[in-house]
């Protein structure tokens, strides 16, 4: 595996992930920024998602319920820096709550492709590690990649049968 392409490591309080994604930029961006491709593959494997309200813009929040492990998720996103079509950073939960973390997402064109890095920053080591405890967060956040990289696939499928009719 090319370590500069898709890789994944947790340093202290922080998980990195780095994957190459075969897809322009512009469609990342809007699959990641959009409520109505979000909530398609936003999450772990086996969970679903109920969009509440989304507005990608500084100062803005998405909230959400993420259903899984037979329970109900209540999630809430403040957006921090938004860079058309480059860099989303955003507070997941509130800053008062003892498991919320910072995420710095940057969408680097390469040959048509995009290199997405995403690394969150959590409060202590500790704190990462409990909340991996109670929800397996380093495997779910795979999983999550997993089904973006996936969900693209299809969205490049369908947008070349457009384009073929």
């Amino acid at each position: 595996m090319d370590e500069r392409n898709n890789s994944f490591r947790q340093d202290g309080n922080q998980l990195i992930h780095t994957r190459m994604l075969n897809a322009p930029r512009e469609l990342v961006w809007d699959v990641w920024t959009k409520p109505e491709h979000i909530k398609e593959w936003w999450g772990p494997n086996g969970f679903t998602l109920t969009h509440k309200s989304m507005h990608v813009k500084k100062g803005s929040e998405w909230k959400f319920t993420m259903h899984g492990f037979g329970k109900d998720f209540e999630n809430k996103i403040e957006y921090l820096e938004v860079v058309k079509p480059s860099l989303l950073s955003y507070r997941h939960g509130d800053k008062n709550d003892t498991i919320s973390f910072t995420v710095y997402v940057s969408f680097e064109e390469v040959e048509n492709k995009t290199r997405l890095t995403m690394r969150s920053v959590f409060k202590s080591e500790e704190v990462l590690d409990e909340l991996n405890r109670q929800v397996r967060a380093i495997e779910g956040g795979k999983q999550t990649l997993d089904k973006l990289e996936h969900y693209l696939k299809t969205q490049l499928q369908l947008q070349n049968l457009d384009n073929n009719d």
